[in-house]
């Protein structure tokens, strides 16, 4: 779901701060796209009534505002909603009850109390822009709020687009319909979705040319090619998170954007990349300069070492030395040196990826294992699970299901002392590869805001011997000073900057702790009749391959080996092969008994991890 919002400040042509008392002079647009009621998610809806408190907070009067939501006012449901999950939910996790007892969705209306909703339509959009134009005067300010959903357009960034209700609308056709505007009205983005850093590109498609003269600019969650975390399905427990509720909070304690923007770099904990106008344009603008994007880095850092020789740019500076402490990262001194950080970093999400969907795998192989033995041990459940009978009910009905189902299916599974280590060596490894996944994500992102940090001020430097440049820098420098009428102007301070990180080093070392075993074997299912001929229970696997000097190879397994026990466990679930492996102890023998022409025999290959990925470099 997204949230389009237009704010209008009545400035003067100049475009002063707006004060409290000047409320009267602000309009506000709020559009809610959501694109269809699955993806129209509740706690989006949630950062509407966030900003309409903050709106009231700074005194802009009700009849100011113009809300567009998904259907309008249509009555039927609109927004999706869901409750925490069941406890033992992840039982259901990659198997054949996943996609039917998990996620449960419910839809409501999207209501906001006291404002009447319009259709978020480009027609709707189209005519309240068409009102505006009969209201705004020289000098006024427009700001455009969108959040959560957004898509790219790989040919052309300013083919990236909005999602509306049922359709969507692109920077171009956004530029078009802002032209309609007075020229000397001034448009500030705020836009929280995916692939929002396209829309810094608004300036080109309303005043028709490449060089900004500071009427239109913006603040966005990520860069023209990169997802924004808003853009995901809302986190249980964690709906105040994301770019969009990061800056309108942090705008509710300051009223300043730039101050907000500073503070946010710092303090939001996502891997979203806040960036503005200024920054994407003065990034392309050394890129154009180096010659080539791949030049950029080393065209740029001797006008950073200029830069920073003096004083002029201090307080980047200190926001550079903010966010490395934050996100416990080295200082970085060069753009070059935040490349070669980020490919390092790259390197190391490709390992956790790897690791994940093995964890993934075992676990959904783990699970439906387990399910099929309860099934088979507790049989009046298999009509109640049959998935045309499951999808008849209605989600109350599958919520009531899945609950009931777990009460039994935990017990039964943590029954068994083997079974439960297993299942808690799955689950713990998976977590603590997501975790670091996620931290690994968070440092990236720190470390691009950082380089927009310095590619900004290297390109203000270089700006400096090029007139036309520093005109149009300044003017998006202007254009991006807006003040938030709020009621009591705060003092303007630095945030607090607590480290939200642990280093580096220490995920690096838990990481090596929690990557999945690994034998470096291939095996296929031995089909039942060969089972009955061989006499090996129904989990019986024949090795199709073997990865050379692997812990396998090693061992001595050959491909050809029928396994029909591992770790002192018969295998009678074709499934079990693989989370066992996966849960199995680093560096310890894990005997293996294998059926070998007509001959049994054991073997103890000593448990391994799989190779890293390759370097991207």
């Amino acid at each position: 779901m997204r949230f389009a919002l237009v704010l209008l400040f009545g400035l003067g042509a100049v475009f002063p701060a707006v004060h409290a008392e000047d409320g009267r002079g602000l309009y506000v647009v709020a559009i809610n796209g959501g694109g269809d009621k699955q993806d129209n998610f509740a706690s989006h809806l949630g950062h509407l009534q966030q900003l309409m408190r903050l709106l009231a907070t700074s005194g802009i009067p009700r009849d100011h505002i113009t809300v567009l939501a998904s259907d309008g006012s249509a009555p039927t449901p609109d927004l999706a909603t869901r409750e925490p999950e069941a406890e033992n939910a992840w039982l259901l996790q990659g198997t054949r009850l996943d996609p039917v007892l998990r996620d449960l969705t419910t839809f409501e209306n999207s209501q906001l109390p006291g404002v009447d909703l319009r259709p978020a339509t480009v027609a709707s959009l189209t005519k309240t822009i068409t009102e505006l134009r009969g209201r705004l005067q020289a000098g006024d300010t427009l700001l455009v709020y969108v959040t959560d959903h957004g898509s790219q357009s790989r040919r052309d960034p300013i083919e990236n687009r909005i999602t509306l209700w049922g359709e969507s609308i692109s920077v171009r056709k956004l530029g078009a319909l802002l032209a309609r505007l007075p020229p000397s009205v001034r448009v500030v983005s705020l836009m929280s979705q995916c692939f929002s850093g396209g829309f810094a590109y608004l300036h080109e498609a309303r005043e028709r040319k490449t060089t900004p003269n500071g009427t239109t600019c913006g603040y966005f969650s990520s860069t023209p090619d990169r997802p924004a975390y808003g853009c995901y399905p809302e986190l249980r427990g964690q709906k105040a998170v994301g770019h969009s509720f990061a800056f309108l909070s942090a705008l509710a304690a300051r009223g300043h954007f730039p101050a907000a923007q500073a503070d946010i770099l710092v303090s939001d904990e996502t891997p979203d990349i806040p960036l503005r106008s200024s920054d994407v344009y003065l990034a392309e603008q050394l890129a154009h300069a180096a010659g080539s994007p791949e030049r950029e880095a080393a065209f740029a850092d001797p006008f950073v070492r200029q830069a920073f020789a003096g004083r002029e740019f201090s307080g980047e500076s200190r926001l550079l030395d903010r966010i490395a402490s934050v996100y416990a990262l080295p200082r970085p001194s060069s753009v070059t040196e935040i490349d070669k950080q980020v490919d390092d970093f790259f390197d190391v999400l490709d390992q956790l990826d790897a690791d994940a969907k093995a964890w993934e795998g075992a676990l959904g192989d783990f699970n439906q294992a387990n399910l099929d033995a309860f099934l088979a041990a507790k049989p009046a459940w298999r009509s109640r699970l049959d998935e045309p009978a499951m999808r008849a009910l209605d989600t109350a009905g599958r919520r009531k299901l899945a609950a009931e189902l777990l009460a039994e299916l935990g017990p039964f599974v943590v029954a068994e002392p083997a079974r439960s280590a297993e299942a808690n060596r799955l689950m713990e490894g998976l977590a603590v590869t997501d975790e670091i996944n996620y931290r690994t994500e968070v440092r990236v992102a720190a470390l691009l805001r950082m380089r927009f940090v310095l590619t900004s001020v290297a390109g203000r430097q270089w700006s400096k011997s090029d007139p036309r440049q520093s005109q149009a820098v300044s003017a998006l420098l202007k254009c991006e000073d807006l003040t938030l009428p709020v009621a009591a102007p705060p003092r303007m301070t630095e945030a607090s900057d607590a480290a939200k990180l642990p280093s580096f080093d220490e995920d690096k070392r838990a990481m090596a702790t929690a990557r999945p075993g690994w034998l470096g074997v291939v095996y296929v299912p031995v089909g039942r009749g060969r089972r009955k001929h061989l006499g090996v229970p129904d989990g019986a696997a024949q090795i199709t391959s073997v990865v050379p000097r692997s812990p396998a190879a090693l061992a001595g397994l050959r491909p050809g080996d029928i396994v029909i026990a591992a770790g002192g466990r018969p295998l009678t679930d074709g499934r079990a092969l693989r989370p066992l492996i996966a849960a199995s102890t680093p560096n310890a023998a894990l005997p293996v008994e294998v059926l070998r022409g007509k001959g049994r025999m054991t073997l103890a290959p000593v448990v391994g991890q799989a190779p890293l990925p390759k370097s991207r470099n």
